[in-house]
């Protein structure tokens, strides 16, 4: 099937035109990150209007229009409306790369049949470029496609290939993650507030702790232990802090949020 279709639509293609059905918080962050005017749509809620404005796109008037003017159409819409979107865009040209929650890639190609499809998963930094972007391998596309689509996500983060049942595993991390982190800043704040720090400082200083940390992890190679270690004296306040929040269950209440936000399993 992988060959059929890829034949029949020609080889590789230069995205110059990006199309997107939908124009949530996701579609935003994506053109926001993207910087480049962006062909959208809606379902008749209007925000892809505001979506154009805001990025200096046009708001079109149907998914077919869409297809027929982009070079790649990325899926922004409910994931329940897969089948519908798709009856209007199967055999479009343009490479359809669906972002869809929750939606695998056998039930992206069962809908898009007659078109290139791809399933990538992103987070909210891809608004400032800063994204966790997946490529689950062994797509029914081509290389040269999924190397255009990796190209075109990798410019709003970091792009990895893992397999599609590793997916799933994802979702505490970088889907979830963001939130849990912006909870821990608004935890980290309060307290600074508790202890005499005007609201507005905590807030702004909880955020740069966090800029500096993830910058310090980095060049600490990604080792937890060593940065705990590098910023904690013996005896010191942060010592007597982590053993604090390892008594109060911090570690167990990070796992049991990231066990909470993976699907259920239904028999």
């Amino acid at each position: 099937m992988t060959d059929n279709r890829n034949a029949a639509l020609g080889g590789a293609r230069t995205f110059t035109t990006i199309g997107m059905v939908g124009a949530g918080n996701m579609a935003r962050a994506l053109a926001t990150g993207w910087a480049t005017p962006i062909l959208c749509t809606d379902n008749g809620s209007g925000r892809a209007a505001e979506l154009a404005a805001d990025t200096g796109g046009v708001a079109v008037a149907t998914n077919a229009e869409l297809g027929a003017r982009a070079d790649v159409i990325v899926l922004c819409h409910k994931p329940g409306q897969l089948a519908a979107v798709g009856r209007e865009l199967d055999g479009t040209q343009a490479v359809v790369v669906s972002v869809l929650s929750g939606v695998t890639s056998p039930q992206l190609d069962a809908v898009y049949r007659r078109s290139r499809a791809m399933r990538v998963t992103v987070n909210l930094p891809v608004r400032v470029r800063a994204g966790i972007v997946s490529l689950p391998t062994g797509q029914s596309v081509d290389a040269e496609v999924e190397s255009a689509v990796a190209a075109l996500f990798g410019t709003v983060g970091t792009v990895v290939r893992i397999p599609e049942h590793q997916v799933d595993a994802l979702i505490p991390l970088a889907g979830v993650g963001p939130a849990l982190v912006a909870m821990f800043a608004q935890a980290q704040a309060d307290a600074a507030i508790h202890a005499g720090l005007p609201a507005s400082l905590a807030r702004s200083l909880a955020t740069e702790t966090l800029r500096g940390t993830a910058a310090l992890l980095a060049e600490f190679e990604h080792d937890t232990l060593a940065l705990r270690r590098a910023v904690a004296s013996p005896g010191g306040p942060t010592e007597r802090a982590l053993a604090a929040a390892q008594a109060q269950g911090l570690p167990h209440a990070v796992l049991a949020a990231a066990r909470a936000a993976l699907p259920k399993v239904t028999n």
